[in-house]
């Protein structure tokens, strides 16, 4: 493997750590379409007002 390979392989590294970091934090928001959402029970914009 040449140097390119390596950094390449460490962007794709800190990219894929960087979707886990976001997924982690957001895991819990509405998306907005609770038709087919499995926890639309638990949903906050239940209790809300439309």
């Amino acid at each position: 493997m040449q140097i390119a390979d390596y950094v390449i392989l460490a962007i794709i590294a800190v990219l894929l750590v960087l979707a886990i970091r976001y997924s982690v934090k957001h895991r819990h928001r509405c998306c907005g379409d609770c038709s087919k959402c499995s926890s639309c029970q638990a949903c906050e914009r239940n209790g809300k007002k439309q």
